[in-house]
């Protein structure tokens, strides 16, 4: 019978596809029956291949010639429109879709038999397209069992008996169980501190049988002692101190009132960004109240300006710097290598000018101390002219070095002051007298001195063209080295002895190995030459005075990287000791009780969500990489078709990066709608007497709020016991739990 019905079936579709034929007697569909077919200009494989046809395609050909011959076909002409005649071979043409291409048009299921919970079903349907059967056994149903019918009754300590019938079949399933214990509420045994674990106790109200239970030790209540004042424009130190044990917690840096950092939000940063805004350091769409790293670069970039400290925070000392309302800067005299330039802009509001001088290098005036200036009176000593004594300190014999030194090569040089042009000269005249032996060029990993730079643009241009960059150089080599100079030429060739500018200038010892770094930073303007800046490192090797380079590092002028990485904003936290805030949490709701000491939440699980920053998120493209849960994830594609979404339909980790309606930045969630949650750790939590408990679980009710005592009695008459960070928070101040808080999640 069921062989009858497939070929009935078949027989069918046959019968509908030669009703398909076009009306034409010489036209003729067919399939391609190989998994790729040629479709060539002429009748002959030698010529031409217009076309790669795929396994299962349909093709309209001219008459039905016999297998083994060439027939022509048509097929579209993409590129001048209508169609366009080209030939196979018959023997890969057949009258009906090929099984092994097609991709199954299935008809309805056609049940023969039931599955019951005493037997399988069966069930079989056809392809509309191939003919193809498809059968299948259906598992069998589970029993419709009635209920539980007790034979022996049962207690929590004595085991009972009871059965149970299927509705259907008929068939008996015995247990024997035992009731659950009755438990009372949770006695305190021993009460938990700082430095001792508590236990708790209850015990079943039928048998007597007793549980106990350890509680997590609570956490120090600190309290801070001060090593260190903090400044308007440094951090301080402190000590925490337990106030309960004495233990010490430690060491921790404190900011100054007013300071802002990154990873701040509110209107105290939205305040910052528009200053920064209005002074031209921020574009107005960045003022959105998070202190993220596109805040953080305009405002280290706004430091480097003012020649405060270029950290990127907000201490006092720049607030206050920030809060005059600048007009726009005013060039009073062009910077040049041989002459710093000038250029002012006036306060609004009260007339104050600042003035900036505009430098393009390393600068020394009298009176300056450090390890650059120790290497210029080397450089300049070892040019023929005494500098006095190598002790780092710019005086008059520097002066009078550089006045001599000029002298013979017709500069003129201005007192009290080394221009950029001035050590470009000391250090080129250097390099002329350093013997071809002496010079290594750029080491490896097996040479004495392996120099390793790097260079990045910290900024844009600013309104006069200079760009600041950062660099680091490391020794990778076996030996010590003295680091004496970052080096710059322009154009496609990097030949450093010939004609270099001196970038940054130092005298620091570079001990072997990756841990030991030099870094500083630089200003380069892009009108002192054409083509690409190239920058290389020189040091001198202290075993037997060899010049090393380093790699190049080459960049076009006033570019900025062409790939980044974003990194979340900072927001980890100690769970010993939770700042201020609202935490997702999860707990048991049994771990919610009262002791003598007030109301406890033991075992509490803290979590975080990622934000990014919206600028970081607003600047993210393919190519650059952003970083999840502590993976860094390559962007493979991202789409701003509807929220944020990195690398859908991609063999890569997928997700959306979501804001909440307040747009206040971008947190991680997964394709499945659920937000991504990273723990922290676990504490115990004292709840504040005054606390609230408000529970909307349930949609179809209004929310229950619960205070003081009540807490723990809401938690326990709940019908739902599932606490996660999915659905809630509890909100801490002072140390203590002021509010938790349960939502409904579908």
């Amino acid at each position: 019978m069921k062989r009858l019905i497939s070929w009935i079936v078949l027989v069918a579709m046959a019968l509908t596809m030669v009703l398909a034929i076009p009306a034409s007697a010489d036209e003729y569909m067919k399939f391609v029956n190989k998994k790729k077919l040629e479709a060539h200009r002429e009748p002959s494989a030698d010529s031409k291949v217009i076309k790669k046809l795929k396994g299962g395609q349909q093709v309209m050909l001219s008459g039905n010639p016999e297998q083994g011959e060439w027939t022509s076909i048509l097929i579209e002409d993409t590129k001048h429109g209508g169609q366009l005649e080209c030939w196979v071979l018959t023997e890969f043409l057949v009258d009906y879709m090929p099984q092994a291409f097609c991709d199954h048009d299935w008809g309805e299921w056609v049940v023969e038999r039931q599955a019951t919970c005493t037997e399988r079903g069966y069930r079989w349907r056809i392809c509309n397209r191939c003919g193809i059967r498809d059968e299948s056994e259906p598992k069998k149903k589970d029993h419709d069992f009635s209920k539980w019918k007790v034979l022996k009754e049962a207690t929590c300590s004595k085991k009972g008996e009871r059965v149970r019938t299927c509705k259907n079949c008929g068939y008996e399933e015995k247990e024997e169980y035992y009731e659950d214990h009755t438990f009372g509420d949770w006695t305190i045994l021993k009460e938990p501190t700082c430095t001792e674990k508590g236990e708790r106790v209850h015990t079943c109200r039928v048998c007597g049988t007793e549980k106990k239970q350890e509680l997590d030790m609570l956490p120090h209540d600190f309290d801070y002692v001060i090593t260190t004042e903090a400044t308007d424009h440094s951090a301080g130190v402190r000590s925490k101190i337990c106030k309960v044990c004495g233990f010490n917690g430690g060491e921790e840096s404190f900011d100054p009132e007013g300071t802002i950092r990154r990873g701040a939000k509110g209107e105290d940063v939205r305040y910052i960004q528009q200053l920064l805004v209005e002074q031209g350091y921020l574009n107005a769409g960045g003022a959105d109240g998070i202190f993220g790293g596109g805040t953080e670069k305009a405002l280290m970039q706004y430091q480097q300006d003012r020649n405060l400290n270029p950290d990127g925070i907000a201490w006092p000392q720049t607030r206050a710097d920030l809060e005059h309302d600048y007009g726009p800067w005013i060039t009073v005299k062009e910077m040049t290598r041989t002459e710093s330039g000038e250029r002012v802009r006036t306060c609004r509001g009260c007339g104050f000018e600042q003035h900036e001088t505009v430098d393009g290098g390393t600068v020394f005036e009298r009176g300056r101390r450090g390890e650059d200036v120790r290497a210029m009176q080397q450089i300049i000593k070892e040019v023929g002219y005494d500098a006095g004594s190598f002790d780092g300190i710019y005086g008059k014999k520097l002066d009078a070095a550089l006045a001599g030194f000029a002298a013979d090569r017709g500069m003129i040089v201005e007192d009290g002051k080394v221009r950029p042009a001035d050590v470009d000269a000391v250090v080129n005249a250097w390099f002329q007298t350093i013997p071809a032996e002496s010079w290594m060029g750029e080491g490896s990993a097996e040479t004495p001195v392996n120099l390793a730079l790097t260079v990045t643009p910290t900024s844009a241009a600013d309104d006069s063209g200079v760009t600041n960059y950062s660099w680091s150089v490391t020794n990778l080599g076996g030996e010590k080295a003295m680091f004496n100079a970052i080096l710059l030429t322009f154009g496609d060739s990097a030949d450093y002895r010939a004609a270099s500018l001196v970038m940054a200038l130092d005298g620091v010892e570079l001990k072997p190995g990756a841990g030991n770094s030099v870094t500083g930073s630089f200003n380069a303007d892009g009108d002192w030459g054409e083509g690409n800046l190239n920058f290389a490192a020189m040091a001198v090797s202290e075993v037997n005075g060899a010049k090393w380079l380093s790699n190049t590092v080459t960049f076009e002028n006033d570019v900025n990287p062409a790939s980044r990485t974003v990194a979340p904003v900072a927001n980890a936290v100690d769970v010993n000791a939770l700042p201020d805030g609202t935490y997702p949490v999860s707990f048991d709701r049994g771990d919610v009780f009262s002791g003598a000491s007030g109301i406890y939440m033991n075992a509490v699980h803290i979590y975080t969500q990622d934000w990014y920053d919206l600028v970081d998120v607003g600047m993210l493209k393919e190519g650059d990489a952003i970083i999840v849960e502590g993976e860094e994830v390559p962007v493979l594609s991202i789409s701003r078709e509807d929220g944020v979404v990195i690398n859908e339909d991609q063999d890569a980790r997928s997700f959306e990066l979501a804001t909440e309606e307040d747009g206040n930045g971008f947190f991680v969630r997964g394709l499945d709608d659920m937000t991504t949650y990273t723990e922290q750790g676990v504490t115990t939590l004292m709840v504040d007497p005054a606390a609230t408990f408000t529970d909307a679980w349930d949609i179809d009710s209004d929310p229950v709020t619960s205070t003081g005592e009540g807490i723990v009695e809401a938690m326990q008459a709940s019908a739902n016991d599932s606490f996660t960070p999915h659905n809630t928070t509890v909100r801490v101040e002072g140390g203590k739990v002021v509010e938790i808080k349960r939502d409904y999640v579908p």
